[in-house]
């Protein structure tokens, strides 16, 4: 076991996952059905987990493959956010989640939320630097990750009872308040990358 790598790993990786941020998400884009949102928190773990594996071992080639840059990838990835932060400020949780009843568990739960840009480019970063002995343990990382964003979305109905509707409404467009910063941020500093003379 490498305890100082595996702790830096952790933290990094739950800091870009942001699970606690997607239970407000995750309300208000999910109908108040517990099997519904039961069968949507698995799926989105597992999706989460998925992606996430796949772009440790292949992320960067598949990239270079379709020529993507990362702050390419970072900026189509904030602009889904906006949309998505955009909706739960200024409409109901109906009108975030959608009137044909798309499952939200890839779009906006696992991408770009849970196994986003950010994600994305720490867990490539690690495939491409850690020598083989780390593998295991940066997987199991990735792995308990996914277990804890899934734990947090199954107690979505609890919260959700705790709080009632109206407190719901206002944690809805708070966090999309906050989704809409978290955005303009990925989106300017992409652009900066792209146009380092904007930021001089």
């Amino acid at each position: 076991m490498h305890a100082e790598h595996d702790i830096q790993v952790f933290l990094a990786l739950f800091a870009v996952m942001a699970p606690l941020g997607a239970i407000p998400l995750f309300l208000a884009l999910t109908p108040p059905d517990p099997a519904v949102r039961r069968k949507t928190a698995l799926k989105a773990g597992l999706i989460t987990f998925i992606i996430l594996v796949t772009s440790f071992f292949v992320g960067d080639l598949i990239l270079k493959a379709f020529e993507i840059e990362m702050d390419a990838f970072r900026l189509a990835g904030g602009l889904i956010i906006a949309s998505i932060g955009w909706k739960m400020v200024f409409g109901s949780g109906e009108t975030a989640a959608g009137s044909d009843n798309r499952n939200p568990a890839l779009i906006p739960l696992s991408i770009p939320w849970l196994a986003g840009p950010g994600a994305m480019a720490v867990v490539i970063a690690l495939g491409e630097s850690d020598p083989t002995e780390f593998f295991l343990e940066d997987i199991a990382i990735i792995f308990t990750l996914t277990v804890i964003s899934v734990i947090l979305l199954l107690f979505a109905n609890p919260i959700e009872r705790l709080l009632r509707q109206q407190g719901i409404d206002v944690i809805t467009r708070v966090f999309g308040l906050l989704l809409l910063a978290i955005a303009v941020g990925s989106i300017l500093t992409s652009l900066a990358n792209f146009f380092p003379g904007l930021t001089e």
